[in-house]
């Protein structure tokens, strides 16, 4: 079934509804249409109830509805994360979700990290079965997803993806309720809006077996399952990973270069991420303006003031448009 016919039969039913509850209520002499109360002698007390079933059975009906429309009318980007809260990466400490991240913007070898042994009985496991993608790794509503949303159902098993052990395992704001599995060959991977965990921090968990179950917890308007892959704490592309398409290993090796953490070594300090947008020229520094930024934005990534790029610019007010130049310095 499609989204809009999803959609199309979701509004019926709501349409629909009130009359349902109309037709089942008894009538002025206080029997029912279909005689479910003729020749009764306590027609009043008998209506009252039957009234109050009627009542209770809508509410049911319009918590299966909103049920149904929860977990089938998901679009790409609804099911979405709100990355102020869940994917602000700070310095950890001893409680900390992330690890300290490892800076490979100077990397020039390749790492190789081996993912599947078959003679060591090391497998692999995709999460879940029948999701699908809808949100990938990368730039959204200006900030970055540093994972990828596969919609599910509340309730589907989620499988750890390699052994190793729970080093997370608990409610963690707006990722909900997450589980962190540590790996033997310094990946990390992240299974986030769980409705259920079911493993402790220290149990140790082969591929394939169930660490919790699919929902929507924290910051999350849909049943899906945000899925991280880091290496020393810093994110790569699931995709890089798994092809989606079979959610088989794209190689029982992963070969990691400094193009898989490229979206890491412009994002390390707001300095380098103004480095690395803005244009030096002779006489000042200039950026262009993208699509949906402000001067108040401009100003924050670049360690400058609102007051200071209006006077640069000449500014009245704050309004600017994208592709427009602005002078920073």
């Amino acid at each position: 079934m499609t989204n809009p016919t999803r959609l199309f039969l979701t509004l019926t039913l709501f349409l629909l509804l009130p009359l349902f509850s109309m037709a089942q209520l008894p009538k002025e002499d206080g029997i029912h249409e279909r005689g479910m109360m003729k020749n009764r002698t306590n027609v009043d007390k008998e209506s009252s109830e039957y009234q109050i079933g009627i009542i209770k059975d809508t509410v049911r009906f319009r918590k299966s509805l909103m049920k149904f429309v929860g977990t089938s009318l998901v679009y790409e980007d609804d099911a979405a994360e709100d990355e102020e809260d869940i994917l602000k990466e700070t310095l950890p400490n001893s409680t900390s979700i992330h690890r300290k991240k490892t800076d490979f913007s100077n990397l020039t070898d390749a790492i190789a990290v081996p993912l599947v042994d078959n003679k060591a009985k090391k497998y692999y496991s995709f999460p879940s079965d029948g999701v699908r993608i809808t949100s990938r790794f990368g730039p959204r509503r200006r900030r970055y997803h540093y994972g990828i949303d596969l919609g599910l159902r509340t309730g589907e098993p989620i499988r750890s993806m390699f052994d190793g052990t729970v080093r997370v395992a608990k409610r963690a704001g707006a990722y909900g309720n997450l589980v962190v599995i540590d790996h033997d060959n310094k990946l990390e991977t992240y299974y986030a809006h769980l409705s259920q965990i079911n493993v402790a921090p220290g149990d140790v968990i082969k591929a394939g077996e169930v660490l919790g179950l699919g929902g929507s917890t924290g910051r999350s308007t849909g049943p899906h399952l945000h899925l991280e892959i880091r290496y020393e704490g810093a994110a790569i592309n699931p995709e890089d990973v798994i092809d989606f398409s079979t959610f088989a290993l794209k190689d029982n090796t992963l070969q990691l270069t400094k193009d898989n953490f490229r979206h890491h070594s412009s994002r390390n300090t707001n300095v380098k991420l103004a480095n690395n947008k803005a244009k030096a020229t002779k006489g000042g520094q200039y950026t262009n303006v993208r699509k949906g930024e402000t001067l108040s934005s401009i100003a924050k990534r670049n360690g400058t003031t609102v007051s200071k790029l209006a006077k640069l610019n000449n500014i009245k007010g704050s309004k600017i448009k994208a592709g427009q130049k602005l002078r920073l310095r």
